[in-house]
């Protein structure tokens, strides 16, 4: 069979982000510390940029001291995100994802309430999360330390019907209990230790490998104060954005230098232009975010999360008049301060639940509060089942189903009532 070549015509769309834009874009996304490194690198390569000497810290160390060398695991998982073949909805749901992620590399939000909280069905949001957990270092995207290790297992081709037994057993594989695993899965005792053996050379935090160095203080950008008619009053944190200058004193310098020099003058100040504005853009994309989040969260600052309401990053956007990618770089990485304390902005954003009245408003914040609160005020000998926990928040207009409750109970870390009340003072007297 010959090999022939020819010329084929086609069309097709493309989004080409200017230079400025693609600025713009990345100065957005990164936080408070990364910003500040970025600005002094910037800095350091152009001599017509100046930074105030006020901007050091009172400790004697400027956050991107503590920053060191570390990669954001957001920025790594990203780039990784961009290199693969995925259609644009499921790319852009991808890195949203990423932005959920805790910095162990969990994602620790359920599926169903991601997908009800970015508009999105639940095959969409696992459809994204199965490219997340594509990424390396394996097992990043897990719900669950058992999900953790089985994605790395899966990248070793290791895991086979014997490992999802014992990985389903994690107690026994902690308590070193071979007899039982080997009851279980029908491996003999030395079989079962080989496979506890190489299961502990699993990490089980993976996304702490994409960093070298501790996390950076969280310093916030958004002070969220009482006002005296009784509402909140927003803005930004006096001291904390960046501060950006031309220097004038080297712009004086350059009137008599040749044209090489002045040309090189030009172009770093047009740069320097580009960056003062993205910045400062930067801050007011910010603070309108936070506004229009304080706008529909009112009642949370006065409540807390009883009173959270469900909130999607598309309400936001149409409210600031902003896409919905804009709001997720916002929230992520950005942190308000407020009388409860500090929260990133991604915190208020939650997922819906459904009313029996079809009226009422509940989000899955609020039920992940009263289920807590349920559970902690139980005497010893009323332990309350998932099913009368059912029952009781449908006599408040809630409209839920027992397995929601068991996943939001496990996802809060709380034990099942089975187990809650063989824990009991007077269980074992």
């Amino acid at each position: 069979m010959g090999i022939a070549q020819r010329i084929e015509l086609g069309q097709q769309q493309k989004l080409v982000l200017s230079p400025q834009l693609q600025l713009a874009v990345h100065i957005l996304q990164l936080s408070n510390a990364e910003l500040e490194a970025y600005i002094e690198a910037e800095a350091e390569k152009n001599p017509l940029l100046a930074l105030p000497s006020s901007r050091s810290r009172n400790d004697g160390f400027s956050e991107t001291d503590k920053l060191g060398n570390a990669e954001s695991i957001i920025d790594n998982l990203q780039n990784q995100i961009g290199l693969m073949s995925l259609s644009p909805r499921t790319g852009y749901l991808a890195r949203i994802l990423v932005g959920e992620l805790a910095e162990s590399g969990y994602l620790e939000t359920p599926v169903f309430e991601l997908a009800d909280r970015l508009n999105a069905s639940t095959s969409e949001i696992e459809s994204a999360l199965a490219a997340v957990q594509a990424c390396e270092p394996a097992g990043v995207g897990a719900h669950s330390l058992s999900e953790c290790l089985e994605l790395q297992l899966k990248a070793r081709n290791r895991f086979d019907p014997v490992m999802e037994l014992v990985l389903q057993r994690l107690d026994l594989v902690a308590a070193h209990d071979l007899a039982a695993l080997s009851g279980i899965t029908g491996e003999s005792e030395n079989a079962i230790s080989e496979i506890i053996r190489e299961i502990r050379t699993l990490d089980p935090k993976p996304g702490a490998r994409l960093l070298s160095e501790p996390a950076v203080a969280i310093a916030a950008e958004i002070e969220i104060k009482p006002d005296e008619a009784g509402g909140w009053q927003v803005e930004l944190v006096s001291g904390q954005s960046p501060k950006l200058a031309i220097d004038q004193s080297y712009m004086a310098t350059i009137s008599k230098t040749d044209k090489t020099v002045q040309k090189f003058t030009h172009q770093n100040l047009e740069h320097a232009h580009w960056l003062i504005k993205a910045v400062d853009q930067r801050k007011q994309t910010i603070l309108k975010v936070a506004t229009a989040i304080v706008e529909h969260q009112f009642l949370w600052f006065e409540r807390g999360d009883i009173a959270m309401r469900p909130l999607t990053l598309a309400m936001i956007a149409q409210q600031v008049g902003a896409h919905e990618s804009t709001i997720s770089r916002v929230t992520a990485g950005k942190y308000l301060t407020c009388p409860r304390g500090t929260f990133e902005l991604k915190y208020f954003f939650t997922g819906k639940v459904a009313s029996l009245d079809s009226k009422s408003e509940f989000s899955a914040c609020s039920i992940r509060w009263r289920i807590k609160h349920l559970i902690s005020q139980e005497s010893h000998k009323n332990i309350l089942s998932d099913e009368e926990i059912v029952n009781i928040l449908r006599e408040t207009g809630v409209d839920i189903a027992r397995r929601s409750i068991a996943k939001y109970r496990e996802d809060m870390g709380i034990p099942s009532s089975i187990v809650r009340r063989k824990n009991r003072p007077d269980a074992h007297g």
